[in-house]
């Protein structure tokens, strides 16, 4: 298990909770909120955690070239680690060999598919898979509370239907066909309707303007949700959690190949890029 905001988060502790009625649970989250991280890794050039004495960049030290060390402090829950959701992700991965990775819950809905890349919930979810293990992101609708005074208990809901799910994939043939899911539940306060498999949604907007000097960023859609009208077509993620279902998108790693016909034609579009170089 890992999550983005924290291993102090209550999300974290209400999952842990959740899935520890299916199996051992071992947790390696981020020490410090490492939200919307994407898929940032501390081996490299982001190191966001810096300060903890833990070594960024390539690691290119004479004993083990291109290794890096990721700080860690042990915490009730398990481990601490100064780093990102993708690191823990493969910390996990590489030293427990789990069965299933399992990132949340998240205090806020990850939903559609230019959001989903910059979630460091979904993130971790997309890390394991790409090593092998399913994943499962878990995220919760909280759009109108206040976030600092949500508590465990406002999880449980949440993360009960994430065990559920967790135990269902898992015990299926689910990960055969897909790699990993994400998952987004309605907020605590409102009755379920029900759950939909979905697609993420394409539906994508963010506005910007320079005023009195200042850079100022809009999410009209999640304004939009906010008011109850968003502009997303039935099937999709954002659609069944504004009509108070679970969202459950089954998704396979963000790659698809070319089409033949496509690279035939632009290969002629760059056919002699190097020359007079």
């Amino acid at each position: 298990m890992t999550n983005d905001d924290g291993i102090d988060a209550p999300g974290i502790r209400a999952l842990a909770d959740a899935l520890a009625e299916l199996g051992e649970v071992r947790v390696i989250a981020p020490a410090r909120n490492q939200s919307a991280v994407g898929r940032g890794l501390s081996y490299g050039r982001m190191g966001p955690d810096r300060g903890n004495e833990g070594e960024t960049g390539l690691g290119d030290g004479e004993d083990e070239p291109y290794t890096v060390t990721i700080p860690r402090e042990a915490h009730e829950l398990g481990d601490a680690v100064h780093g990102t959701p993708c690191d823990c992700a493969i910390l996990g991965v590489g030293t427990f060999d789990p069965d299933v990775v399992v990132a949340g819950c998240n205090p806020g809905a990850n939903l559609g598919a230019h959001v989903l890349p910059r979630s460091g919930t979904a993130s971790a979810a997309t890390e394991a898979a790409c090593l092998g293990v399913p994943g499962v992101a878990v995220s919760m609708d909280v759009l109108g509370m206040d976030r600092s005074a949500l508590s465990t208990a406002d999880f449980e809901r949440a993360c009960a239907v994430a065990a559920s799910v967790v135990e269902r994939a898992v015990g299926s043939d689910t990960f055969d066909a897909v790699d990993y899911l994400n998952l987004n539940l309605p907020r605590p306060d409102r009755d379920l309707a029900g759950i939909a498999l979905t697609r993420p949604t394409e539906e994508y907007d963010m506005h910007a303007r320079l005023e009195d000097g200042q850079y100022r960023l809009h999410n009209p859609l999640w304004a939009g949700m906010s008011a109850g009208n968003v502009p997303d077509p039935e099937g999709t993620d954002r659609r069944a959690l504004l009509d108070d279902r679970v969202s459950l998108s089954p998704l396979s790693l963000p790659y698809a190949r070319t089409d033949d016909a496509v690279l035939d034609r632009l290969g002629e579009v760059f056919e002699g890029a190097l020359d007079g170089l």
